[in-house]
């Protein structure tokens, strides 16, 4: 009964994430020589089980570099099936790189279920980091939290600041110190808007207004 019981879960929640096409991709391989175009590569990548039936799933970024036009990243997600095929489940558009070389893409995980997208801005004076989460909620490859860290190199100013929000509770944990000052820490609540991986859009605010 137990064993039946974790098949039919298996297959539910395989079932619910949906796919956004019909073709299979027999690897990532596969996938990537039929969607990769002219100035396009794979910035990075990952691996990793995101339904629950402990096949690896993956995520990754393709970066555009058109000869006339800004660069652009783009993510795509695949999810494995049981056949061993991989279909997309979620893709967003091509976003510009804003910036000339203050913005890129850091990294890529997936842990526990849900997808990491860490993105790094700087300025003369401030470097900002800010790691999304997205996770399958309610039907959607939904943002579930975002957690930014600010380091502000300003003369007399130096400071360090790391917020953390729960974008579906409202939950937001600020964490703040000064040069030569003891650390402080408030809590706060925020209704945050609805955001969907689709509309991901590689800017560090994504999702907290």
């Amino acid at each position: 009964m137990i064993l039946r019981a974790i098949i039919i879960t298996t297959l539910f929640l395989s079932s619910c994430f949906s796919t956004l096409g019909q073709d299979n991709f027999r690897s990532v391989e596969a996938f990537l020589k039929a969607t990769l175009r002219e100035g396009e590569q794979l910035s990075t990548s990952a691996k990793g089980d995101l339904n629950g039936d402990a096949t690896e799933d993956w995520v990754g970024v393709i970066h555009g570099r058109p000869e006339d036009d800004a660069p652009t990243y783009q993510l795509f997600l695949l999810v494995r099936s049981a056949d061993g095929e991989y279909r997309i489940a979620a893709q967003t558009e091509k976003a510009e790189i804003p910036g000339m070389g203050c913005c890129w893409l850091e990294d890529l995980t997936i842990r526990r279920g849900s997808i990491y997208i860490q993105n790094n801005a700087k300025t003369a004076a401030t470097m900002e980091a800010a790691t999304h989460q997205f996770k399958w909620y309610k039907g959607e490859w939904r943002l579930v939290g975002v957690t930014i860290y600010l380091t502000d190199h300003t003369p007399r100013a130096e400071s360090t600041t790391d917020t953390d929000m729960n974008v579906l509770t409202g939950l937001v944990i600020e964490k703040s110190q000064r040069a030569d000052h003891r650390p402080v820490s408030a809590r706060r609540t925020k209704k945050f808007p609805v955001a969907y991986l689709r509309d991901f859009d590689f800017l560090n605010g994504f999702g907290t207004e």
